[in-house]
C-alpha cells in the first residue's frame, strides 16, 4: 500500500467593485477570488503520481458544479523541497462549501468537505495522508474537448499499390468512405465531408520504392472532440492493412484545430505560448523537421532573425500582444503568407478555413503517435486559450525544464508528459520517425515497414 501526505486549504484575495464581475443574477459582485487545492506535501514526482485527479465539486450555483484537476503544478516551498498543487481557481459573492474527492491510480476514493475562507490569508485544514490500497494503473489520457479538428498525413507506396487500392482498403476495414481524388485537386480541396486522397507534388520517393512510387496526402474530414480521435484510430489501425506503406524525410503529419470562436486576446496566447516552448516542442520530433522549408521557426519569424535568445525576451511576446487583429498576427507569425511555418495561422487570417495548423510533426502511419499528438496540439492550444497570457522567461531554461513545464503549465496531461518523455529519448537514440533507416538518403523507416494482406477490392 503506497501512501501520501496532502494539505487542504485555499489562498484568497478581495477584489475591488470595479474588478470584481457580477454574479449571474446581476445582483451580487464576485468580491471573493480564491484557489481551493489539494497540496500533495512530497517533492517527488512519483508520489504527486500516486493521485490520478481531484474533484473539486462546488455544488449547484456553479456552472458546471465540478471541476477536475488532472494536472499538478510543482511549486517551491520555503525551507527547501517542493509541493504538488492540484487546484481550482473561481470568484464568488460568498463562501462556499466544497466537497473533494482525491482519486487514487488504483481507483482509491478519499473524499473530504471544506469550508472556503473568504479572509487574508485564507485557510488550511491540518495534513492529511491519502492511501491507495490497489495496483496502480497508468495514467490515462485527459478527455478531450469537444473541439473540431482535422489530419493531413503525407504518405508513399509501391507503383504496385495505387492510391485507389489505398482509398478502398481503408473503406473496408476502417467503415468510412474515402475517395481518390488524386487527380481533381480543385475538387478534393472542396471537400470537407469525406476522408480523401490528393496529390502532394513536393514528397520524394523513398529509395526502397525507387523513383517510380505512389506519393500522396491522406487527409480527413471535419472531424470532432474524442468521437473523431476514434475515427483516427479506425483510420490507422486500416493503414496496417496497406503493405509497402512507408514515409521518409520530405513527408510531415499536419494537424488542424478549429479556433473559430476564440477571440483576438485567445489567440494571442497560443501564439505567444507557442514561442516560449517551440524549443520543447522540437525535442519531440526528429531532427528533420526541427527546422527546414517547409516548417520554419516562428520564434524567430517573431524575433526577425535577431540574437537567439531574444526570441524568448519579454519584448518579443509583447510583439505578439500588440496586434489588433487576426491579420496582424498572422502576418507576424507567418512572415510573406507564408504557411510554412511549425503553427501556421494562414487558414485562418485568409478566411479559408476557420483553423490554425501544427505542422512540424513527421509522417507516420503508427496510430499512438497520430492520435497523441492531436490530442497534444487540440490540449495546447485550448489550454492556453484557458488561462492568463504566459510570463516571459526571465532566465536561459534547459530544453527538459522548458518540456516539464509546457506539460504542467499548458498541455496539462499526464499520459502525454510520460508518452513524449519516452519519445524525446527516441530521438536522442536516433529511432525517431522519419530519422531512422537512412533518412539522409531518401530511405523510408524500417519500423514502418508491416507487409500485411490487402484489403479484397
Amino acid at each position: 500500500m503506497a501512501s501520501v501526505d496532502f494539505i487542504i486549504g485555499n489562498t484568497y484575495t478581495q477584489l475591488s467593485n470595479n474588478r470584481a464581475q457580477w454574479d449571474r443574477t446581476r445582483t451580487h459582485r464576485k468580491i471573493h477570488e480564491w484557489t481551493l487545492y489539494v497540496d500533495i506535501l512530497s517533492s517527488s514526482e512519483s508520489d504527486a503520481d500516486l493521485v490520478k485527479k481531484v474533484e473539486f465539486n462546488l455544488g449547484g450555483s456553479f456552472d458546471p458544479s465540478k471541476f477536475v484537476s488532472h494536472c499538478p503544478i510543482k511549486e517551491s516551498i520555503d525551507g527547501g523541497g517542493y509541493r504538488w498543487r492540484f487546484q481550482t481557481k473561481q470568484t464568488t459573492y460568498a463562501p462556499v462549501s466544497a466537497r473533494i474527492a482525491i482519486i487514487g491510480r488504483g481507483g482509491t476514493v478519499l473524499r473530504r468537505e471544506f469550508r472556503v475562507v473568504c479572509e487574508p490569508g485564507g485557510g488550511r485544514k491540518s495534513v492529511d495522508t491519502f492511501r491507495e490500497h490497489s495496483p496502480n494503473d497508468a495514467l490515462t489520457p485527459v478527455p478531450m474537448e469537444n473541439v473540431e479538428f482535422g489530419i493531413e498525413l503525407e504518405l508513399s507506396t509501391s507503383s504496385s499499390v495505387t492510391t485507389t487500392d489505398v482509398a478502398n482498403s481503408i473503406a473496408e476495414n476502417a467503415t468510412v468512405t474515402v475517395l481518390d481524388l488524386m487527380h481533381d485537386y480543385s475538387g478534393a480541396r472542396s471537400r470537407t465531408d469525406v476522408w480523401k486522397i490528393m496529390h502532394d507534388g513536393s514528397l520524394s520517393c523513398p529509395r526502397e520504392h525507387g523513383d517510380n512510387c505512389n506519393k500522396f496526402e491522406l487527409v480527413s474530414p471535419i472531424l470532432r472532440g474524442g468521437e473523431g480521435l476514434g475515427i483516427v484510430d479506425r483510420v490507422m489501425r486500416a493503414l496496417g492493412n496497406i503493405p509497402s506503406v512507408k514515409v521518409n524525410q520530405s513527408m510531415g503529419f499536419h494537424v488542424h484545430v478549429n479556433v473559430e470562436n476564440l477571440s483576438l486576446a485567445k489567440l494571442k496566447n497560443v501564439c505567444q505560448n507557442f514561442i516560449k516552448y517551440e524549443s520543447a516542442m522540437d525535442t519531440l520530433m526528429p531532427p528533420s523537421r526541427r527546422e527546414n522549408q517547409y516548417c520554419k521557426s516562428n520564434k524567430l519569424a517573431v524575433a526577425s532573425n535577431v540574437v537567439y535568445l531574444a526570441a524568448n525576451s519579454e519584448y518579443v511576446l509583447q510583439k505578439i500582444d500588440a496586434c489588433t487583429s487576426r491579420k496582424g498576427l498572422g502576418d507576424l507569425m507567418n512572415p510573406e503568407d507564408q504557411k510554412y511555418f511549425k503553427l501556421n495561422l494562414m487558414p485562418l487570417t485568409t478566411k479559408r478555413q476557420p483553423t490554425i495548423e501544427f505542422r512540424q510533426h513527421s509522417s507516420t502511419y503508427q496510430r499512438d503517435k497520430v492520435k497523441n499528438w492531436i490530442r497534444f496540439c487540440v490540449a495546447f492550444v485550448y489550454n492556453s486559450a484557458k488561462y492568463r497570457p504566459p510570463a516571459h522567461l526571465t532566465r536561459s531554461y534547459s530544453d527538459d525544464e522548458l518540456f516539464d513545464m509546457m506539460m504542467m503549465y499548458v498541455v496539462k496531461d499526464r499520459s502525454l508528459r510520460d508518452y513524449y518523455r519516452g519519445r524525446k529519448i527516441e530521438h536522442v537514440n536516433n529511432h525517431g520517425d522519419s530519422c531512422c533507416g537512412g533518412c539522409a538518403t531518401g530511405s523510408g523507416c524500417d519500423a514502418h515497414q508491416r507487409p500485411v494482406k490487402m484489403a479484397r477490392g
